[in-house]
């Protein structure tokens, strides 16, 4: 309260509605602080901390009004909600990591996830990521994109199983129109998408959130029998690369890191140990997004099974060999 005007003759419920509005936005205050502001003795000071400490056990019981002895001073205390600095520190390093917003975005995001701190854990966190903050570097494609909303607004129609017509620009660079019903919306190495069930490939298809330029509701509905069921929870974990493909199991030989094969592939499992070096795996996934990420591992994997993907898997080394015969 420090620095603010004195508010001479407020009412009892200006006064307490003044002090829980500073409370609840982290600030520790002390009678002194209180008697100075509004020209007031320290019992009716007392009395009106009393009376917020009241309105929260009857109303607000999550809440409660604690005193420190140490600093003579009332703070706020929100038991189990809100965020304390170090969920809030995480929370800020997660988003600062994923680069999937941009600036323009992602700046008064965190500035609101610091405003529910207090003063001191503010204090504490932004030296942590002012660093990071400065030179965060955005996704070109997403610089002039609002995703928030977007991101609502989605998961509504998802919600609501709503059918609708968007205006798409493909990875080609093609613009088309689709009629789709929305079933899931996820995130994935920079990006948001958006899986919908589009009756003119009668399957379920992924787009990528930003790349919708508008959207309207469609004039037909698509039935709910019509759509094929898509369970997010599930096919997450068989997703490489937003790629869904064909589902398959395969068994491979790995020498490189096996725990971060493993966590690259949560429908995984490690068959056997063959030598020092070398263990043999098993996962289930899409072929289209494995076969990227395989690929990726240089020469720190040998497909073992199925044949087929195995086969494809030397075609596709052999097509890249032939990029650089001369």
């Amino acid at each position: 309260m420090k620095g603010l005007i004195t508010i001479e003759k407020a009412n009892a419920a200006t006064r307490q509605l003044y002090l829980y509005k500073l409370l609840a936005s982290g600030k520790h205050l002390s009678k002194s602080n209180v008697q100075e502001k509004f020209l007031i003795d320290a019992r009716t000071a007392q009395r009106d901390f009393a009376n917020i400490r009241n309105f929260l056990s009857d109303y607000f019981n999550n809440y409660n009004l604690e005193y420190d002895a140490k600093e003579h001073k009332y703070y706020l205390s929100n038991g189990e909600l809100g965020l304390s600095k170090a969920q809030c520190l995480v929370v800020i390093k997660v988003l600062l990591a994923s680069r999937s917003l941009a600036r323009k975005e992602l700046e008064p995001l965190i500035k609101s996830l610091l405003a529910l701190l207090s003063d001191q854990d503010r204090r504490d966190i932004k030296p942590i990521i002012q660093s990071e903050l400065a030179s965060y570097v955005e996704l070109k494609n997403l610089k002039d994109k609002r995703l928030l909303e977007a991101i609502y607004t989605f998961s509504k129609l998802i919600l609501q199983r709503e059918t609708i017509t968007i205006d798409y620009t493909t990875q080609r660079h093609k613009y088309v129109t689709r009629t789709i019903a929305p079933v899931a919306l996820t995130f994935s190495d920079y990006y948001f998408y958006i899986v919908s069930y589009n009756p003119q490939f009668k399957k379920n298809i992924i787009y990528r959130l930003d790349r919708i330029v508008s959207w309207k509701y469609a004039d037909k509905k698509i039935p709910l029998e019509q759509r094929t069921h898509f369970n997010l929870g599930d096919e997450k974990k068989k997703f490489q690369l937003m790629y869904p493909g064909t589902p398959i199991t395969v068994q491979f030989k790995y020498t490189g890191i096996v725990e971060a094969a493993l966590d690259k592939f949560p429908i995984s499992k490690t068959i056997k140990k063959i030598d020092e070096q070398t263990f043999l795996l098993e996962v289930t996934t899409y072929d289209t997004g494995a076969l990227m990420w395989f690929l990726s591992q240089k020469d720190m994997v040998t497909i073992v099974s199925p044949p087929e993907f195995r086969d494809e898997m030397k075609a596709t080394i052999q097509r890249m060999l032939a990029n650089y015969e001369d």
